[in-house]
C-alpha cells in the first residue's frame, strides 16, 4: 500500500538514517502513528485542536475502577469516530480491568480504510 495524499512525517517525528526526517513506510504505518498519536494526545494539549486526543497517558493519575474502564472505552471510540473514522474501521474496543494484579489493558483492534488486514494496539497501565 503506498502513501496517500502526499507525503507524511512519521510519529514519533525522529530522524531517519539518511539524514532526513523519517516518513511511515505506507499507508498502513502511518494510520497506526495516527492512532497512536490520537490515543496518547492529551484533550487540551494542542492549542488550535483543543478537543484532539484519547487521553490514554493520563490514565496514570486516574483511580483504576470499573467505572474508569467505562470512560476509558467512551473517550477511546468517541476520539476514533471524530478524528480517525475516514482512516480506518474499529472492530473491536476492549477495555479489562484485572483486580488481582491491578492491571488496566486496552486494546483497539482496526483496520486502515481499504484494507482487508485487521491490527491491533495495545496498552497497559498497573495501578500503584
Amino acid at each position: 500500500m503506498t502513501l496517500s495524499n502526499g507525503r507524511h512525517l512519521a510519529f514519533p517525528f525522529r530522524i531517519g538514517g539518511d539524514g532526513r526526517t523519517a516518513a511511515p513506510l505506507d499507508d498502513g504505518a502511518q494510520v497506526r502513528d495516527e492512532l497512536l498519536q490520537l490515543l496518547l494526545t492529551s484533550p487540551g494539549e494542542r492549542l488550535f485542536l483543543p478537543e484532539f486526543g484519547g487521553g490514554v497517558r493520563k490514565l496514570v493519575f486516574e483511580p483504576a475502577s470499573e467505572a474508569l474502564r467505562g470512560v476509558v472505552k467512551a473517550r477511546i471510540t468517541n476520539g476514533l469516530s471524530r478524528w480517525l473514522g475516514h482512516r480506518l474501521t474499529v472492530d473491536m474496543i476492549d477495555v479489562t480491568w484485572d483486580d488481582a494484579a491491578a492491571t488496566l489493558e486496552v486494546s483497539v483492534k482496526y483496520r486502515p480504510a481499504g484494507s482487508a488486514d485487521s491490527r491491533v494496539v495495545k496498552f497497559q497501565r498497573r495501578s500503584n
